[in-house]
């Protein structure tokens, strides 16, 4: 339900925007991290208006990027994405075009959609060389050499060692965390250290400015609809921003939502690394990185039982019995670590 108050907040925001008057909110199915609502006048959907989760200490704001990137996409003729059009930081508002479209499933992914995907990222890097783009952000937990790659994950795994066990589901999350994520962990790290040593790397050594890419981050077919004509349009830029093109690469088949047929890796990873300095090494640096960041995503998966996951369900007002979603991210959660054991990428 609805309450009053925002209704008057959402209500001030579009009249401040010289949107007109009357409307009717209703809330979408659709949204993870922040709460979509339908916009109608007259009976027909014009926009769609989307709160964000923040919360205290959040250190990045989700309105900022996802509007501030959408903005610069569509300054520079961009336009497979929702058009923003306007913001509302005070209480974390911000409206865009409604697009008639359908989301994906796995089955469904061809080759002409993974070159709608690849246009698109470099639709967006042609513009890297702009005078706003220099001034967008570093992507969220964007990482430059392959020490960082690893230590972000490492952090991520000794947070999970902390969950409070308070239920029969968090229990079998922490045997699971001890059990069979962290050896895991060691192994994938072990295995990475090595590769890199056996090529080369050094593992604190970043990556040139040259090799910066702006990444959408959180990229994949979870944050695409198909519209009518069969074209791509893509949403959702919370963490975008300045990164290392491997990371997006990794993110890209690592989101567990929508997986992308692994039959593509190969030549997604080609066309990704091809305008870089050192292709090949590139591309090595991608399969070094792969496996850690598909332990990074089992973390992800997992953060349903940390603190930051009980107050999203709260905003999000999801009344799914918490129990029963944990014990899903939990399923999720062995199945890609059975994945990593079984070699299967």
């Amino acid at each position: 339900m609805t309450s009053k108050i925002f209704v008057n907040e959402v209500t001030a925001f579009l009249k401040a925007t010289g949107y007109p008057e009357p409307f009717e909110l209703s809330p979408m199915a659709r949204g993870v991290n922040n709460r979509l609502f339908l916009i109608r006048r007259n009976n027909q959907i014009s926009a769609v208006l989307k709160q964000y989760y923040h919360y205290k200490g959040n250190l990045r704001d989700r309105l900022s990027s996802d509007y501030g990137f959408s903005r610069f996409l569509w300054d520079h003729g961009i336009h497979q994405i929702p058009r923003p059009l306007a913001c509302e930081p005070l209480h974390h508002l911000a409206l865009f075009d409604y697009i008639d479209g359908k989301k994906m499933v796995h089955s469904e992914i061809t080759s002409q959609h993974i070159d709608q995907v690849l246009d698109f990222y470099f639709a967006i890097n042609n513009c890297r060389a702009s005078d706003d783009a220099i001034l967008l952000p570093n992507a969220s937990e964007a990482c430059f050499s392959l020490i960082e790659h690893i230590r972000l994950t490492e952090m991520r795994i000794q947070n999970l060692q902390k969950i409070q066990v308070l239920s029969e589901t968090d229990k079998r999350a922490e045997q699971f965390i001890l059990e069979e994520l962290l050896p895991t962990w060691e192994r994938v790290k072990y295995t990475a250290c090595k590769k890199a040593e056996g090529d080369n790397f050094v593992l604190d050594e970043k990556v040139t400015d040259g090799d910066m890419r702006l990444s959408p981050s959180d990229f994949g077919f979870h944050n695409v609809l198909v519209d009518k004509d069969g074209a791509l349009i893509f949403m959702d830029f919370e963490y975008a921003g300045w990164d290392d093109p491997a990371k997006m690469v990794c993110d890209l088949f690592c989101q567990p939502e929508i997986p992308i047929p692994r039959k593509f890796h190969l030549y997604i990873r080609e066309q990704i690394v091809k305008d870089l300095s050192n292709p090949e090494m590139q591309g090595k640096r991608i399969e070094i990185l792969l496996p850690v960041y598909e332990i990074k995503w089992c973390c992800i998966v997992l953060n349903e039982f940390l603190p930051r996951g009980r107050s999203r369900r709260a905003f999000m007002k999801n009344t799914l019995n918490p129990e029963v979603k944990k014990d899903e991210q939990l399923q999720k959660a062995m199945n890609i670590v059975t994945t990593i054991r079984n070699g299967e990428f």
